[in-house]
């Protein structure tokens, strides 16, 4: 990995913090272990859910977990993270194969109904909410199916967010 410069490591931290606190709702500069793949997203790096909890939560816990990350090591943690882009997020390219992947048919789109069921039940599953939003975004109003160029927008959109909020640029 290479060396960071004085300037990448500032900007880095400040917006380690911004993320961060985002979730430290009751400001003890811990989060909940839960959030951590959450805020590790904002900023633009995107692990498995098999890394995060055998590899970067562990790392990130005191010898004796308590259901809490502190900031210290969330950050000590995010720095080496963020600038080996170890979880640097997929490119158009591998979505759009992901997505013809599934569009077996080769119809340009795939039914919300099968969307909502491998989101919910393949790899890191989302959240209500974040399916709610996603699926408010993708998902064509007259058809109800989620359009091939549409969805691919709506998640390149997502990443590129988190990217221009600066978190995953630094």
């Amino acid at each position: 990995m290479e060396t960071k410069s004085a300037e990448w490591i500032e900007a880095t931290e400040a917006k380690i913090r911004e993320a961060f606190d985002l979730f430290d709702t009751d400001k003890a500069d811990a989060i909940i272990q839960e959030e951590v793949g959450t805020v590790m997203c904002a900023l633009g790096a995107f692990p498995t859910e098999r890394a995060l909890v055998l590899e970067i939560l562990p790392a990130m816990q005191d010898d004796e977990p308590t259901g809490f990350v502190s900031y210290a090591k969330f950050e000590k943690k995010m720095l080496q993270i963020l600038a080996s882009k170890e979880w640097d997020p997929d490119s158009g390219d591998v979505l759009l194969q992901a997505f013809r992947t599934i569009d077996t048919e080769n119809t340009g789109y795939i039914s919300s109904e099968l969307m909502e069921e491998l989101l919910t039940t393949r790899g890191t599953p989302f959240r209500p909410k974040e399916l709610e939003d996603f699926l408010k975004m993708a998902k064509d109003p007259e058809t109800g199916n989620l359009f091939q160029r549409t969805t691919l927008l709506c998640i390149l959109r997502c990443i590129t967010q988190s990217h221009s909020v600066g978190y995953s640029s630094v």
